[in-house]
Formats: C-alpha cells, structure tokens, sequence
C-alpha cells in the first residue's frame, strides 16, 4: 500500500512539471533565439547583383561580421556559388545590437575573383533582418546583407 502512493504521488508531480502552459513555451521559445545570416556574394566592385547581365560569383571568399570596432563575431567561406551562411547563437534579446553594430566584411581581396578589380580595400554591408522562422523550439531570426560598398581603405 506504501509503494502504491508512493507511485502515485511520484506520478502527480511528473504530470505537473509535464504542464507547462502554451504560454510559457512561447515565451522560451522566443527567448532562445538563433540568428541565420545569409547571402551571395558577386565579383563586382560593390559585390552585388547586376540586374539584366550575367553576374559572376565570388567563390572561396572569407566573409566576417564584424561589431563594433571590428570584433570578428563569425566568419565563413563562400561556396563555389558564392553563397555564406552563418548560424549564430544570438538571443533576441540581441538582435537590435547586431542590426545597429555589425556588418558583413569581405576580407578577401577583389582581384582574386576578377584581376580587373582592386587588389586594395574590401567590401562591407550592413544588415538587414527579413523576418523569423520557428525550428523547433527556437525562434530563428533570418538576415541578409543590405547592400555590400566598396571601401578603398578596409
């Protein structure tokens, strides 16, 4: 009889920890935030499409976000389709901070896409958030560069 309301009462409390509101799932969900970053990069002088033309990729270039006064926070390669993806984990408690202190830095040289381009300077980009998906119980906020520049002394 003991071990019977033993298991009862062991029961109970695992259906009352297994409870937890809609609400508060939410609520978690949002908090454990993740950050996809994501684009292509061109080999033109400002790294973006050119609308109507044929426009070459930047493959194998390294690309950083960078915050602040240049704190590397990820960085990555461009495939052979000059695409990069960065996962990062980043709360949305953060994203304010990285939309208005980070940006993308090309930090391989022009020239090594096309030999007519700079050999100097680099490309950088500030972000752009383009929505949120759900993954699971994260929240996933998706961004994009807003437009690589050229700057001659990166």
């Amino acid at each position: 009889m003991w071990l019977r309301s033993e298991c009862i009462c062991f029961s109970m409390v695992i259906l009352g920890m297994a409870s937890v509101s809609l609400s508060q799932l939410d609520l978690i969900r949002s908090l454990l935030g993740l950050t996809h970053v994501q684009g292509t990069l061109y080999c033109t002088l400002n790294g973006n499409f050119i609308s109507g033309l044929l426009t070459p990729t930047f493959p194998n270039a390294g690309v950083e976000m960078q915050c602040g006064s240049g704190t590397v926070i990820s960085s990555v390669k461009t495939d052979t389709s000059g695409r990069f993806s960065m996962l990062l984990d980043a709360p949305l408690l953060l994203l304010s901070f990285l939309l208005d202190n980070c940006s993308l830095v090309v930090t391989t040289p022009l020239a090594d896409c096309d030999a007519a381009l700079p050999s100097f300077g680099g490309l950088i980009s500030p972000l752009q958030r383009i929505g949120n998906t759900f993954l699971g119980l994260f929240n996933v906020t998706n961004i994009v560069p807003l437009g690589f520049r050229f700057l001659p002394f990166l």
